[in-house]
């Protein structure tokens, strides 16, 4: 296992382009995106509608409580997605199996969570934005060894969609919703077909 900033192997995807979305068109998404391309990127609805939180929202108090430390130790298989609720499920004694960071906080450049990792996949993905590149990067997350880091070039936000999607059945993810807490998101049927919706309606660049 290695700590942040140290050797590992390191699976690097090729496609580091800058976003462009002029002409982008919306599409229905049908089923799983089994063969993922360009990328998706948020419409102004989606942008109000995602200020809700996925899951349940756990706040000052409540992140350090009996019923939060049960759900993070509990968990067979624990995500993170953001640097800091990194750093925190680690502080709190979990390292998450699977963690999605981008080494930002508020869009601030910050210092890698001190969480060890056994494998380091990297990605690129635009803010506002899900890129082919990183859906694959965060189904290969699930299928390999862990713990796991995928570091995003870009911004990890809506890889809590795409990591929604990838997860097995019964899994545990957390995120941070900025300035309120952080949400849990327990990985079933009715949470995959709420982010296969999502991902339906946002709009589409080939």
């Amino acid at each position: 296992m290695v700590r942040p900033h140290h050797s590992t192997r390191s699976e690097e995807l090729a496609g580091s382009k800058d976003a462009k979305h002029h002409g982008t068109r919306k599409i229905r998404a049908k089923g799983k995106l089994d063969t993922p391309t360009g990328y998706y990127v948020l419409t102004p609805a989606l942008r109000r509608r995602l200020k809700r939180p996925l899951g349940v929202l756990y706040a000052g108090d409540a992140l350090r409580s009996k019923e939060f430390l049960d759900i993070l130790n509990s968990s067979k298989m624990l995500i993170t997605v953001g640097d800091r609720v990194t750093d925190f499920a680690h502080q709190l004694g979990r390292d998450p199996n699977v963690q999605i960071v981008d080494e930002a906080e508020r869009r601030q450049k910050r210092e890698a969570p001190e969480v060890p990792y056994s494998r380091l996949i990297k990605a690129w993905n635009p803010a506002g934005s899900i890129t082919a590149e990183a859906i694959i990067a965060v189904r290969k997350a699930f299928k390999g060894k862990k713990p796991v880091r995928l570091l995003i070039d870009g911004e990890e936000d809506l890889l809590a969609i795409t990591a929604v999607e990838a997860a097995p059945l019964g899994s545990t993810l957390l995120y941070g919703q900025p300035g309120m807490g952080v949400v849990v998101v327990s990985v079933d049927e009715r949470a995959k077909s709420s982010v296969k919706r999502t991902m339906a309606a946002m709009w589409k660049e080939p």
